[in-house]
């Protein structure tokens, strides 16, 4: 365990083994230029949210701020969402972050090398990481993933929502399609792997999330785990992306509701 001072870090091998461009900036750090730079915490803010979510979708090229917030909840997932998961699961890590600790940045890759993404990446500050004490590690998991959906993820989804008028269904779809496949394919080799992705999908977790009703249930929990992997069943709602792009996604409801199938 990398340890300083009774402080616990990630090793620079877990840096590099966590999925999506989670980027930790030092202080110091050099950065490339940037065309747009936010602090998640401004995005709670429906008027600067607006804003942003019109700037983001003329660098995206999508036609509407509905089309816009659910690309960047799609986005979030991979940036944050899948991280903090696969530390907590992969690592017995906590990665505990605040809106306030994340910034949504556009670097200016004009005149690079060809096949940058023109969606955000994500830079994070401040991080803290926790580990559970013994015979405490159900107490700490639901630390983490308060921290995670009730006070990060949950409240910059309400936003989008009301800015863009994008269903919640259709943004917590787009986060479980980054938490469950590494849970239903077994990649995690830690023993509390099933017992994890159990306790997140459970309807009974609604706390979690600050909520009433769990709203990753009905895409990962119950009925939806017991049909199969997820990658290999077809989303219950539309992500919208074929309204910037010349095709479906691969398992767009609206390709099956048109197949009959």
């Amino acid at each position: 365990m990398a340890t300083t001072n009774g402080r616990t870090f990630l090793s620079q091998e877990e840096r590099r083994e966590l999925p999506g461009e989670f980027r930790m900036i030092e202080d110091g750090a050099d950065l490339p230029p940037l065309l747009a730079d936010v602090r998640v915490s401004e995005l709670l803010n429906k008027e600067l949210c607006g804003d942003y979510l019109d700037w983001l979708g003329k660098h995206i090229g999508a036609p509407s701020r509905r089309v816009t917030a659910s690309m960047l909840a799609k986005r979030y997932g991979y940036l944050l969402v899948a991280p903090v998961l696969h530390a907590m699961t992969g690592f017995n890590k906590g990665l505990m972050l605040t809106p306030m600790q994340c910034r949504l940045i556009s670097p200016d890759y004009s005149g690079c090398a060809a096949g940058k993404s023109s969606f955000p990446e994500l830079a994070v500050e401040g991080l803290t990481v926790t580990v559970p004490l013994a015979g405490e590690r159900e107490k700490w998991r639901e630390d983490v993933l308060c921290g995670l959906f009730a006070d990060h993820v949950a409240p910059l989804f309400k936003t989008l929502s009301e800015c863009a008028r994008v269903p919640m269904a259709i943004l917590w779809e787009n986060a479980a399609v980054r938490i469950a496949p590494p849970y239903e394919e077994e990649e995690f080799e830690d023993p509390h792997a099933a017992e994890d992705y159990v306790y997140m999908s459970s309807p009974s977790s609604a706390s979690l999330f600050g909520e009433k009703r769990n709203p990753l249930a009905k895409f990962m929990g119950g009925a939806a785990r017991a049909s199969g992997i997820y990658s290999a069943r077809p989303r219950l709602t539309c992500c919208l992306y074929y309204e910037m792009a010349p095709e479906y996604c691969r398992k767009c409801p609206k390709v099956r509701a048109a197949s009959g199938c």
